[in-house]
């Protein structure tokens, strides 16, 4: 091995040793190991180094710029033995990117797990799901790493405009990048990489799905992707923020949960949103009708929810703020109340608010009654009725159901997300806003089934006799 002795100027020592020490401070080796990169780089250029896939591949400055910067920052084990890298080009997206093999101890230094997917007005929420460490196959994937695995297809995006001294944005494989920091220093092997340059939050979104398909997505998690891949951003989430479902500064949860009372997934708010203004637009005559409200679909963008929230500005609509803030003190006093007790069914009882069955109806039932002021203030008032018990009678919700139709494991109303439970559950809030009892009873939910059935059979034989006679 050969020694070189090198005397460098006091300012370009200072600015040498301060880019070494964004990570910690240098370490023994990295000064050698930083020098020997850098002579690298210069025996080669950004041209000599890579190859496009073909010769009519167009690339743009911005693109050739972070090539480049990529190049002149991360050393890699082509660069070391001198091969060059192959620029290919997504015709889907037209994203560029290449593939090639870092060490464990440069992917470590440079890699960010923390990626967004708007960095521009987004960037506190982090687009990965939080890391599972004892899922069984991730602790598999450490003792492999430990063992000399070498991993492949990392998926990475090369950027440097939010916290820049981590570049290696990893958009699929965090699992695998973390077992490899976990490896080190006992195996520090290459491992493959492909690395994306200028992408936009459209691109980054539908990359970070593909490359996670092998590890089953939540469907909560894509549904919060989507929503901050719409402009103007924030929107759903300000809202949240605003009514107080949603703690401030917390992004959507990645999946239901019944530990924390103000987590809900996007799912649960597009449904709130669309059923507002369902009930709120709905001309006919809701207390004879057998009105069903709708589930906003997941693992996608709902249709008639992107409707809305291109035409409708949701923290100017004060309809709609007061229903979310009337929700929101529903569920919080429902899980307050539900948390003192200790009975069976304790965890599910507490959150019965944000059940998708629930909050879509009482959703629909404040949109239809803002056209009732007297019946609209008596479901608001709920929470503050229900002295002693939680306002949604979860114990008597279980209880109620409908003989010779609901099966032996029917589990009460609000357990299941079909159709006709969402109707029974709008008949039983549009009931209690025009009852003169305080609280929801068994009586009141069973006789919101009945009617419910009643409504349902009458509107299905008048459909019959129309028939009949043409």
């Amino acid at each position: 091995m050969g020694r070189i002795q090198v005397v460098l100027n006091d300012e370009i020592e200072e600015r040498f040793r301060k880019s070494l020490a964004q990570d910690g401070g240098p370490k023994k080796g990295d000064i050698s190991e930083e020098i020997e990169r850098l002579i690298l780089v210069n025996f080669s250029t950004v041209k000599d180094a890579f190859l496009k896939q073909s010769a009519d591949m167009e690339i743009d400055s911005i693109t050739l710029n972070q090539i480049e910067d990529f190049y002149s920052r991360i050393p890699t084990l082509e660069m070391e033995v001198g091969k060059q890298i192959i620029l290919h080009e997504d015709n889907k997206t037209g994203a560029v990117y290449a593939e090639c093999h870092v060490s464990g101890s440069t992917l470590v230094k440079n890699m960010d797990l923390d990626a967004v997917i708007d960095p521009l007005y987004q960037e506190e929420f982090r687009a990965n799901r939080e890391l599972q460490p004892d899922n069984p196959d991730f602790k598999k994937m450490v003792e492999d790493a430990k063992n000399g695995r070498q991993f492949s297809d990392i998926v990475v995006e090369y950027n440097t405009e939010y916290v820049s001294e981590k570049p290696l944005k990893i958009l699929g494989g965090q699992h695998r990048s973390e077992a490899i920091k976990l490896a080190l220093p006992t195996n520090n092997r290459h491992h493959g990489i492909r690395v994306y340059f200028n992408l936009d939050k459209s691109k980054r979104r539908e990359l970070y799905i593909v490359s996670n398909t092998n590890i089953q997505v939540p469907r909560d998690l894509l549904d919060r992707l989507d929503e901050q891949s719409l402009d103007p951003p924030n929107k759903l989430r300000n809202f949240c923020h605003h009514v107080g479902i949603l703690k401030e500064g917390k992004d959507f949860g990645e999946a239901r949960t019944t530990e924390d009372p103000l987590l809900p997934t996007v799912r649960m708010m597009r449904t709130f949103i669309v059923n507002f203004f369902k009930g709120k637009n709905y001309k006919g005559e809701f207390d004879s009708d057998a009105l069903i409200p709708d589930l906003s679909s997941s693992g996608g963008i709902d249709q008639e929810y992107k409707k809305l929230f291109d035409s409708i500005e949701f923290l100017q609509d004060t309809h709609l703020v007061e229903a979310g803030k009337n929700f929101a003190k529903l569920h919080k006093k429902q899980f307050e109340e539900m948390d003192k007790t200790d009975i069976a069914g304790k965890k599910e009882f507490r959150i019965k608010a944000i059940s998708l069955s629930v909050l879509s109806s009482w959703a629909c039932a404040s949109g239809l009654l803002q056209r009732n002021d007297v019946r609209l203030k008596k479901l608001y008032s709920l929470p503050d009725l229900s002295f002693g018990i939680d306002p949604l009678n979860a114990k008597a919700m279980a209880e109620a159901r409908l003989e010779d139709i609901d099966p032996e494991n029917y589990r009460g109303l609000g357990t299941r997300t079909e159709a006709k439970e969402r109707g029974r559950l709008l008949k039983l809030f549009l009931l209690y806003s025009e009852s003169t009892k305080s609280k929801i009873t068994l009586d009141m939910c069973n006789a919101a089934i009945k009617a419910f059935h009643a409504e349902e059979a009458r509107i299905k034989a008048e459909k019959s006799k129309k028939k009949a006679f043409g």
